[in-house]
């Protein structure tokens, strides 16, 4: 056979054997695969095109304006959809149903940078009202453990509908989600992840979203069923795993807000809406897919500060995609997280009382690699906020508590010593036994401060973390070492530690 010479084949024989050969696809991948090729095999119908050799770039052409034109697709969709012709092209190269050159003539448009990125999302009040509404009327329900584990977790709708009851650990507050594509049932799936094998990965949740699953699974409102697959699914219809459609409508009718305040912003009458029957929920204005509330969730984690390595791994995204379509901070919040982290670590940026003591800062944040561990780091400053003026409550109350039982101050045991007492001892400053306490705490001072720059060279930059050569380590820890020595040798001169202990 001549090169290039082509086998007469029709549109719908080519779709065929492009399905077959695409059988072992993800189940979304096929879908769009099967949608975009039918799309095709459509208009070659109507076009009158029964040989797939008769495919030029001029045909090409005319598919994306029939394409333009007998649909609202945006240029994100209208580049999907030729990509996914292209690929079917590639495979038509194969077969020798088209010239090699007629892919490379598929017509796609270039997507601008912005135009791909979605800012659709709830608002905040939106997603209080509807999780209100949940705990009030629907407690415990299928819907409330759906729209909880996405508001909480960012997690796919794909990956809610695969969780089994043998993936939840409530004791230990997590999910282990798996890709588990079976096969066998004509039109029956199983529960793949999005990124196959690789959006595999275990979870933590809060105790209130723990709570709500037990609660959830002990509830009479839960059906316990298997799938066709024999597996005990978590969420469930009576029929077995709810489908992604399901749980779709159900975010659906959700977050119309005729459904949870019983009113609606656009002065439409409830009574004749059409948007209240479940079947048209999406046609609400306010009312939303999963999707944008999982954009809120994301979008909500990073406002919070939580480091992107660990929420890529979290919601199965990577740091570039999370960068380009979720992290809509301004520049000024993003230096403001920042500088929360620079408080902490070094002096002079800040708050100068919110830099935490060098000791303290290697004891709770140096990983053993000599990393810095932002997640612990960004965790201990909302702690300290959150409760700061818990303790300050709790200070004056014990105090009074305490004045109030013993009458009087309670003055120290005579062995104890007190800065009071040491310094009546002396009339002087000047006084020889007080040299070498300050020197030595001047002494302290300097290697504290070097002890801070050695650790500032280790966090060259905010949210990473790198390896220090040998030769820093070994000055860290001499830094460290003289650092503690000369503290003991304070408190012997002090008199508060005996010198035989150290």
């Amino acid at each position: 056979m001549r090169e290039h010479t082509l086998e007469p084949i029709t549109p719908q024989e080519a779709k065929e054997t492009y399905l077959d050969e695409r059988e072992n696809a993800r189940y979304a991948t096929r879908r769009t695969i099967e949608d975009v090729v039918e799309l095709f095999v459509e208009w070659t119908e109507e076009d009158g095109i029964e040989n797939m050799n008769n495919i030029r770039g001029r045909q090409l052409r005319q598919f994306k304006n029939w394409c333009q034109n007998t649909s609202d697709n945006n240029t994100v969709s209208l580049n999907g959809i030729m990509s996914a012709v292209r690929r079917f092209l590639v495979y038509c190269v194969e077969i020798e149903a088209v010239y090699p050159s007629v892919p490379n003539k598929t017509p796609i448009p270039n997507v601008p940078d912005d135009e791909d990125v979605s800012d659709e999302k709830p608002s905040d009040e939106l997603v209080e009202a509807a999780l209100d509404y949940l705990e009030t009327h629907e407690p415990c329900s299928r819907r409330h453990v759906e729209y909880r584990l996405i508001k909480e977790l960012g997690n796919r709708v794909g990956a809610i509908r695969a969780i089994d009851v043998r993936d939840v650990d409530v004791e230990e507050q997590v999910i282990r989600l798996r890709h588990r594509p079976e096969r066998g049932f004509p039109d029956e799936r199983g529960t793949p992840l999005k990124n196959g094998t690789d959006g595999q990965r275990h979870q933590n949740i809060s105790r209130g979203l723990a709570e709500l699953i037990r609660r959830y699974l002990n509830s009479p409102q839960r059906h316990d069923v298997e799938d066709k697959f024999g597996r005990k699914p978590l969420l469930t219809t009576e029929n077995g795993r709810p489908e992604i459609t399901t749980i779709r409508r159900d975010l659906y009718k959700l977050t119309r807000p005729c459904e949870f305040s019983g009113e609606c912003p656009y002065d439409r009458s409830i009574d004749t809406c059409k948007a209240t029957k479940s079947r048209y929920a999406s046609d609400c204005p306010s009312s939303h897919s999963p999707h944008p509330l999982r954009r809120w969730s994301i979008e909500h984690q990073i406002e919070s500060g939580e480091p992107k390595d660990h929420l890529a791994d979290r919601v199965d995204v990577s740091v570039p995609v999370l960068n380009k379509h979720y992290d809509r901070r301004s520049e000024e919040r993003k230096r403001k997280h920042r500088l929360e982290v620079l408080e902490k670590i070094f002096d002079g940026y800040g708050d100068p009382e919110a830099t935490i003591d060098a000791g303290e800062l290697v004891e709770m944040f140096l990983n053993s690699d000599g990393t810095v561990d932002t997640e612990a780091l960004v965790e201990y400053n909302a702690d300290r906020e959150d409760s700061a003026s818990t303790e300050s409550k709790a200070e004056e109350t014990e105090t009074a508590k305490e004045q109030s039982e013993q009458g009087t101050e309670e003055s120290p045991p005579e062995d104890q010593a007190t800065f009071d007492r040491f310094s009546d001892g002396f009339t002087s400053p000047l006084h020889p036994v007080l040299v070498p306490v300050f020197a030595g705490i001047a002494a302290s001072g300097q290697m504290l401060r070097r002890l801070r720059r050695e650790f500032g060279a280790l966090t060259s930059s905010p949210g990473t973390a790198l390896r220090p050569s040998r030769g820093r380590v070994l000055k860290g820890a001499t830094a460290y070492t003289l650092f503690v020595g000369l503290i003991a040798f304070n408190l012997v001169n002090l008199g508060l530690v005996p010198s035989g202990v150290l």
